[in-house]
């Protein structure tokens, strides 16, 4: 037998043991092709194995009809009335009692499935994450509109619009803020989305004071409507003025500004 030969005998026999549907002869036979095979047969057998178990959990076991129960028992009864009492020794070259082209025609079709059950598992896979993804972004949504509508009841709440400067003029800002409750809601748009080492950052400048940060923001892409929630406004208003700014600042933000101003507004 050839070296040829020797391999496909062991791919179509390894089919047939992982699936336990070799006699108890072939099963030797296959064992013993087993220690002494190369690095990839064995690599081939643990696949295999690996992809018989992950099909076996894949789904829900089921019960035979009575139909089926009886045509295996009927087809069972008559291979035993013609076997013979010995069994045919597949070194020796006698005829298999299932024919070798089986197993290998066996071994492709376990392959394909194994193939298919993988493919069909990963494209599941990047479906529930871009699911998942879709409901993230819903919900963060709803969070930032929940937000807004809790400014908004406020008894005194402050409104200032912010225009856009020189880096970018079509930019756009508005800051809502309940300073009775400490909270305030920021809109952003017509922004360039910054660079990975930077933030946009807001300022609080009141008269005669330096200005005060009320928190960074980023974002990855630019829109016309962005809400970010504004966490460190716990401020008092001044009675003068209040003017509210956005730079573009190092990331994770500054003590006081030192980038390019891109909004600015003052309360009315």
């Amino acid at each position: 037998m050839t070296n040829e030969e020797q391999h496909n005998d062991f791919e179509a026999l390894c089919a047939g043991y992982v699936l336990d549907a070799l006699t108890d002869r072939e099963n030797r036979q296959f064992e013993e092709m087993l220690r002494d095979a190369t690095p990839e047969q064995i690599q081939l057998f643990e696949d295999m194995m690996e992809i018989r178990d992950e099909l076996a959990l894949a789904s829900e076991p089921t019960s035979p009809s009575l139909e089926v129960e009886e045509n295996i028992m009927a087809a069972i009864t008559g291979e035993n009335e013609k076997s013979q009492p010995d069994e045919p020794d597949l070194k020796a070259g006698s005829t298999n009692i299932i024919p070798i082209w089986a197993y290998q025609a066996a071994a492709a079709i376990f392959l394909i499935a194994s193939l298919t059950f993988a493919y069909v598992t990963f494209d599941l896979s990047e479906t529930v994450d871009f699911q998942q993804s879709q409901i993230t972004e819903l919900q963060s949504q709803l969070d930032r509109q929940e937000q807004l509508l809790t400014v908004l009841s406020g008894r005194e709440v402050t409104l200032v619009n912010m225009n856009g400067l020189d880096p970018s003029p079509e930019g756009y800002g508005k800051i809502i803020w309940d300073p009775d409750q400490g909270e305030a809601v920021l809109q952003l748009a017509n922004l360039p989305a910054p660079p990975q080492d930077k933030d946009y950052q807001l300022w609080l400048i009141k008269a005669g004071q330096n200005p005060i940060s009320a928190g960074v923001f980023n974002f990855e892409r630019p829109s016309t409507d962005l809400f970010f929630r504004v966490e460190q406004l716990n401020e008092e208003p001044s009675e003068e003025s209040n003017t509210f700014a956005v730079t573009l600042e190092p990331k994770g933000g500054v003590p006081q500004p030192t980038g390019d101003m891109f909004l600015l507004g003052e309360q009315q």
